[in-house]
């Protein structure tokens, strides 16, 4: 799921158009599926990305295993 959330993030932005992602105060959703999304278009490791999401986004608190599943997505 994290991995389509990306690649369609990343459809839309190749488009030029401008993605909004939003959840109950973007603790876990959000900042999971932008760091999916800049590992996709970085060539970074997931857990990488998720640090610079949570160095710009302070309400960033993604559930244990959210992040597991971001993990996976290098694997």
């Amino acid at each position: 799921m994290l991995a389509d959330a990306a690649s369609v993030v990343k459809d839309l932005r190749d488009e030029g158009k401008t993605v909004f992602l939003h959840c109950a105060y973007a603790q876990t959703r959000t900042p999971v599926v932008a760091a999916a999304y800049g590992a996709l278009i970085t060539g970074s490791a997931p857990e990488d990305a998720l640090r610079r999401v949570s160095a710009v986004l302070p309400t960033a608190d993604p559930r244990p295993s959210i992040v597991a599943a971001l993990r996976a997505m290098a694997e």
